[in-house]
């Protein structure tokens, strides 16, 4: 029995990293003794609109790195390993930004094998400082509105309104 190329990494297929971290996206394959051709390994950006095409990061491609696709990326990708022939082409993502987001896929080729695997990096960012305000009359009998918001943060934030002092509830 024969069988062709196979990518093993494929345990996990989220992660979430705070800005600013790094993480490495998984992508371990095997070599079958038929797979004769030069070996390629690519990841593509997919984008959350379909109706925009998939964006390369990185490129392993005859023996040479190609890795200036992406300029968003520029300076913060490489491969994990510093030889991804090994059957290693795992991907490093340095300094993380909220940008960073999305759906990742690996691509591997060695002729006639080829296989992908697709893995989800959610980038969390820590809020912002709260900003709160008041409208409307402070006055006995006059309706206000208290307001709090954010700048940023992910997930997106919620709030949860009580009453500090007294015994009256909040309508």
């Amino acid at each position: 029995l024969t069988r062709g190329l196979q990518i093993t990494s494929t345990d996990q297929s989220m992660f979430e990293k705070a800005q600013g971290e790094k993480v490495t996206l998984p992508c371990t394959f095997v070599l079958s003794e038929e797979d004769e051709g030069p070996l390629d390994i690519e990841w593509v950006l997919i984008p959350a609109d379909n109706q925009k095409k998939e964006q390369t990061i990185i490129m392993y491609s005859v023996d040479r790195i190609y890795n200036h696709y992406y300029t968003a990326m520029t300076g913060r990708v490489q491969f994990a390993s510093l030889d991804p022939r090994s059957g290693d082409g795992s991907l490093d993502i340095l300094n993380l930004k909220a940008a960073d987001t999305g759906t990742y896929q690996c691509k591997v080729k060695k002729a006639p094998g080829v296989q992908s695997q697709k893995i989800q990096l959610l980038v969390l960012v820590k809020p912002a400082r709260t900003k709160c305000s008041i409208e409307g009359s402070q006055e006995i009998g006059k309706d206000v509105v208290l307001k709090c918001k954010s700048q940023e943060g992910s997930p997106l934030l919620s709030y949860d309104w009580r009453r500090a002092a007294g015994t009256l509830e909040l309508p």
